[in-house]
Parts: C-alpha cells; sequence; structure tokens
C-alpha cells in the first residue's frame, strides 16, 4: 500500500505503468457505513412494525419479572 501526497502522483504512477516498468494492483475500498447503526437502519420498520416489536420486548420483560 502506497500512500500518494500529492495528486500528481497517481499520474506518474500510471505512467510508469504504461512503460510496462511497474503494475498498480487497485484495491477495491468499501463503502464506508455511516457512523452511527441508527443511521443506517433508519427507516428499515416501519412505525406499526416498530410498536409491535416494542410491545413484544415489554411483555417479554414482564415475563422475566415474575416469580416462578
Amino acid at each position: 500500500m502506497i500512500e500518494l501526497k500529492k495528486a500528481k502522483s497517481m499520474a506518474l504512477l500510471e505512467d510508469l505503468e504504461a512503460l510496462d516498468i511497474i503494475k498498480i494492483i487497485r484495491k477495491e475500498i468499501p463503502p464506508k457505513p455511516p457512523g452511527k447503526l441508527s443511521d443506517m437502519f433508519a427507516g428499515s420498520l416501519t412505525t406499526q412494525e416498530a410498536d409491535d416489536f416494542n410491545e413484544y420486548v415489554r411483555k417479554s420483560r414482564d415475563e422475566w419479572e415474575r416469580d416462578i
């Protein structure tokens, strides 16, 4: 991996590649995910689905509190 400090550096490397002196192996850089998970998943549930899920979680927690 090489960090280029100037924009013209890439052009120089490409010229060296064109002269068959070096070979540039380009590595795909995956897109950076949003900073927060809440941003990444915002809008993935409808309001009704979110309400149903919250109700399910509330009922599940109530079951944990009961004496067995």
